[in-house]
């Protein structure tokens, strides 16, 4: 794993949990000195969707900087971009391995890469905000356990 260094995180409108992945990750490997690249998309994002602004407050408070952000639909150039491709749900990976079978071998699960299985992350939209701070938690102990098992320094 430690080859890789472009990440692409895969949901449905690439403005709640892809876009958290990607800004926390990026937060998180900066932090600890790491040389990684996160992008997002989704399978049916649109240019016009927002990030809502539950988001922007929640990964703030995790010490991500202010971002902007303008989802993008999921297509072969980033995935051509990324070593690794970590879907939100088995909907996801499946879509992409069915729309583009040639990266089907880079194309996992977040939350099974990370170890917990094969798990989804649920998708937060439309819900109250505990349901975002829940899928935040999934996203970052999923990242978290990334960070540990598959970038860890191995001089440490």
């Amino acid at each position: 794993m430690s080859k890789v260094k472009k990440i692409l995180f895969v949901c449905t409108g690439n403005i709640c949990r892809s876009a958290m992945a990607e800004q926390l990750l990026r937060h998180l490997a900066k932090a600890r000195g790491l040389d990684l690249e996160t992008r997002s998309c989704g399978i049916a994002a649109e240019g016009y969707y927002e990030v809502p602004a539950v988001v922007h407050r929640l990964l703030a408070a995790k010490g991500v900087p202010a971002f902007d952000h303008t989802a993008r639909l999921v297509a072969r150039e980033p995935l051509r971009w990324a070593d690794l491709v970590l879907a939100m749900t088995e909907l996801h990976r499946e879509h992409i391995v069915d729309q583009f079978p040639e990266f089907t071998g880079k194309t996992r699960l977040l939350r099974e890469q990370a170890g917990f299985g094969r798990q989804d992350v649920e998708d937060p939209m439309g819900l109250p905000d505990e349901v975002f701070e829940k899928c935040l938690a999934s996203i970052e102990e999923a990242l978290e356990a990334l960070l540990r098992r598959d970038f860890r320094d191995p001089e440490a």
